[in-house]
């Protein structure tokens, strides 16, 4: 039998870009006490502490709460819009379509008018209201999603193969995938035996033994990789069967992050660790847990219930904090220590507040 007599059908699946309004960080809320105000990234406080909760920037504009409701200031710190609000929302930009030959959306400069908007609620019963730069209440516009790129998104492709008419020889008894090497002609085929996975080439020489209970290809760059399982325990070899990580992980799970970088998160002796794909540790296995976070595009550390982050530049925070929610773009963490305050922290572990 040849690779020839092998019939597989490929199957695609694509990856759209998700669109998504972002903050400007120019100014980053600081927190001192009770009270919060905004700072530059090398903490030069712009806006001295005077308010009871301080959004980030959207447009131009901040929500802030002061004696019990919000307004809106200017990133000098002007008061722009008056406390009236009970609940306040960013600024971001809508479109109103316009009259005439135009359809809205074809894309001409004529056929819509875009503005700025913000949702806030004037009465304490929540209901909701648009207004513009000015407060003023507005009809409320279109969201255009697409106003925003994530170009940090990428598009992927993956695919997938089926073999059909294959028939069950002394070697192997089913085909599951197949794979090639870069720099050899040579196809390497993941099989099955006697319920256990293994793999061969096409001079059916066993590059892999079949002793284990599942294997999957894994393609990193120009590179193949193979993750194996066995009694629970996983690795990963290279495709020709050479060792990469070693069969002793609990949890082995490839993450390819969206920047284009790629780690594993494994777990070992009943603690959980990062690495990068050239092998290298980017946290070390000492957390309970490390999940990857999509929106900054960071880890997630988890200890003792403790929550941690290691950023995108390879920054890592400590889990000290009750809670954690990163900022979109991965250079800063909003943190909620034990006593329930909240503050922010950038990807160079600055902290942008003081008890």
């Amino acid at each position: 039998m040849t690779s020839k007599n092998f019939l597989f059908v490929l199957f695609f699946a694509f990856t759209v870009p998700v669109f998504a309004q972002a903050p400007d960080m120019t100014l980053i809320p600081y927190r001192k006490g009770d009270l919060w105000g905004y700072a530059t990234a090398d903490k030069t406080i712009i806006v001295t502490p005077q308010f009871q909760e301080a959004q980030l920037f959207y447009e131009g504009y901040a929500a802030v709460k002061k004696n019990g409701k919000y307004g809106y200031i200017n990133n000098s710190g002007k008061t722009v819009i008056p406390f009236n609000y009970y609940a306040a929302k960013p600024f971001r930009v809508g479109y109103y379509a316009l009259s005439g030959n135009n359809k809205p959306g074809d894309g001409s400069i004529n056929s819509q008018k875009t503005v700025l908007f913000a949702g806030a609620a004037p009465k304490a019963d929540g209901y909701e209201i648009c207004i513009d730069v000015k407060g003023l209440k507005i009809k409320c516009p279109a969201i255009n999603e697409n106003s925003v790129p994530d170009l940090n998104k990428p598009n992927t492709v993956t695919v997938k193969s089926s073999y059909t008419a294959v028939p069950k020889t002394e070697l192997f008894d089913n085909i599951i995938d197949d794979y090639k090497m870069a720099g050899t002609e040579d196809t390497y085929y993941i099989a099955t035996r006697n319920n256990n996975y293994g793999v061969f080439n096409n001079k059916y020489e066993v590059v892999v033994p079949f002793e284990y209970s599942k294997i999957e290809k894994l393609t990193i760059g120009a590179m193949t990789y193979v993750m194996v399982d066995k009694g629970g325990m996983k690795g990963i070899l290279f495709g020709n069967g050479s060792p990469y990580m070693a069969l002793e992980n609990t949890k082995l799970i490839y993450v390819p992050a969206k920047d284009g970088k790629r780690y594993f998160i494994y777990a070992k002796d009943g603690k959980t660790g990062l690495k990068n794909n050239l092998y290298a540790t980017v946290v070390e296995p000492t957390y309970d847990d490390i999940t990857y976070d999509a929106e900054g595009n960071g880890f997630v550390l988890l200890s003792n219930s403790y929550k941690g982050y290691a950023f995108p530049n390879s920054a890592v925070l400590e889990a000290r904090f009750a809670e954690l929610k990163p900022v979109k773009g991965g250079e800063y963490v909003m943190v909620k220590n034990s006593a329930g305050k909240w503050g922010y922290i950038s990807n160079s572990l600055v902290e942008f507040f003081v008890d």
